[in-house]
């Protein structure tokens, strides 16, 4: 029982927190819910310092690239939902 306890818990259960936001975030967008995009951010956020404590430093380029594309993805929609967004060439 320790042993699963403590898998859970190595990252300070960050990893879990991310994968949680992760996908909420990803049903959210999926929803046209702008709420989504910053769900998705949270999680790269947590994503970003469970790479730097793994010392995985791909993923932590990975997760600041994504965040910079929810934090876009959020402005964009807010655009789109309030008619302001130029339409897509």
């Amino acid at each position: 029982m320790t042993a699963i306890l403590d898998a859970l818990t190595v990252y300070y259960g960050l990893d879990w927190v991310a994968l949680i936001l992760g996908i909420s975030g990803s049903y959210m967008i999926t929803e046209q819910n702008r709420y989504g995009f910053v769900l998705t951010a949270l999680a790269c956020l947590c994503g970003f310092a469970v790479a730097v404590l793994s010392s995985q430093f791909g993923y932590v380029i990975y997760n600041v690239l994504l965040a910079a594309i929810a934090v876009r993805g959020f402005s964009n929609l807010s655009r789109y939902q309030r008619g302001t967004a130029e339409p897509a060439e």
